[in-house]
């Protein structure tokens, strides 16, 4: 048994789309179609609903909205002629953007007080294992994207920003969590990531430029000293010693040119690139 012929219907061509957020244009589609279906006797409802000419199940609507074949109400008004009316549903692509801004908290180590200088005891010596709790900014960022890509999206775990990002300079955000949610049927038309980013934003402290905000920050010193010897002077490296001549067995502070420096005011800090850079707005979030 098979269909002998399929006539789409002009009078039951309707539907309705609707703004859930008062905007210029519809977010939501309810559209449906009828056709006619003259079969031979004995054909039954599942052959009529499959028959070629009936749109299939998840099928865009042909005017191109985000509207997909959901249900076909098959009615049969005589032993050979049938109607099929086809309801489609859908949604347009949800661009919104929602942005939270929060903090995070860490405890940081210091050797600096707040007006830069070195923290020392009476006898000019440094004071180390003091910490300072430091907030920096957090923004949550979601939205839904039709398609993401994993791979390159992890390279930015990697990576403060190269460009100004959300007002910040360069350097100073860096991606601390990421997290993409789908859920479809296979074969359907492929669903929504819904994505959540978030991004935190790190003041250059102690001196720093804003590119160096998530640099490491330490101190130049070490057990082994540079000494000039000999006429003309010859540099070599030696183990440092203290006031007695004895050999210390606690890191000394040294010069840029990796002497010893006596000054604790005169420490030398260097600043070490751990992340590398990357334009944020390559993620795409706004």
């Amino acid at each position: 048994m098979t269909v002998i012929n399929v006539t789409k219907m002009w009078s039951k061509t309707g539907g309705q789309g609707s703004s859930l957020k008062y905007d210029s244009f519809a977010t939501q589609f309810s559209l449906t179609e009828g056709y006619q279906v003259l079969a031979e006797i004995g054909d039954t409802t599942p052959v009529i609903a499959a028959a070629s000419g009936i749109p299939e199940y998840g099928s865009q609507h042909p005017s191109g909205v985000d509207a997909y074949v959901k249900i076909k109400d098959v009615t049969q008004i005589s032993p050979i002629f049938w109607q099929v009316i086809i309801s489609y549903e859908g949604q347009t692509f949800d661009a919104t953007v929602d942005v939270e801004w929060t903090d995070s908290t860490s405890s940081e180590p210091i050797d600096r007080d707040y007006g830069g200088a070195a923290i020392l005891t009476a006898n000019l010596e440094a004071v180390d294992g003091l910490s300072m709790d430091i907030s920096d900014a957090v923004v949550v960022i979601r939205r839904k994207f039709f398609m993401i890509d994993p791979f390159a999206t992890a390279a930015y775990r990697h990576a403060t920003n190269s460009d100004t990002f959300l007002g910040w300079p360069p350097g100073t955000a860096r991606l601390v969590g990421y997290s993409a949610k789908n859920q479809f049927k296979f074969g359907a038309p492929l669903e929504q990531w819904d994505v959540t980013a978030r991004i935190q934003f790190r003041m250059p402290l102690a001196g720093a430029q804003p590119f160096q905000a998530w640099y490491k920050r330490w101190r130049h010193e070490g057990l082994l000293v540079r000494n000039n010897i000999g006429l003309p002077p010859v540099s070599i490296i030696r183990r440092a010693t203290d006031n007695l001549g004895q050999e210390v067995t606690k890191p000394v502070l040294l010069n840029a040119a990796g002497y010893q420096e006596t000054d604790p005011d005169a420490a030398v800090f260097f600043y070490t690139q751990v992340y590398a850079q990357l334009p944020y707005s390559g993620l795409g979030l706004v």
